[in-house]
């Protein structure tokens, strides 16, 4: 019934927006492009955070667009109100 109304849309990103999310925060700070089990550790923890905070699909685009995830990280906390 959701989807036949307008506007009506998930705000949140779900769980593979945020895999992907994760592999560019964390391939893009890496020193190497091969995946450590490091790298899939961090990759797991980033993935489950942008599910359980309120990140914003803003937030995705910035990152996945941009590949300047500090950046990006920096602008969601001004827009949520936790600069720092």
């Amino acid at each position: 019934m959701c989807a036949s109304l307008l506007g009506c849309q998930r705000k949140a990103p779900g769980p593979d927006e945020c895999q992907r999310f994760a592999q560019a925060v964390v391939l893009q700070s890496a020193e190497s492009p091969y995946l450590t089990p490091e790298m899939v550790m961090q990759i797991d923890q980033t993935t489950r955070e942008c599910l359980t905070r309120p990140y914003d699909r803003e937030l995705l685009a910035c990152v996945l667009m941009t590949n300047r995830a500090k950046l990006c990280l920096d602008g969601f906390r001004r827009r949520a109100g936790r600069a720092g």
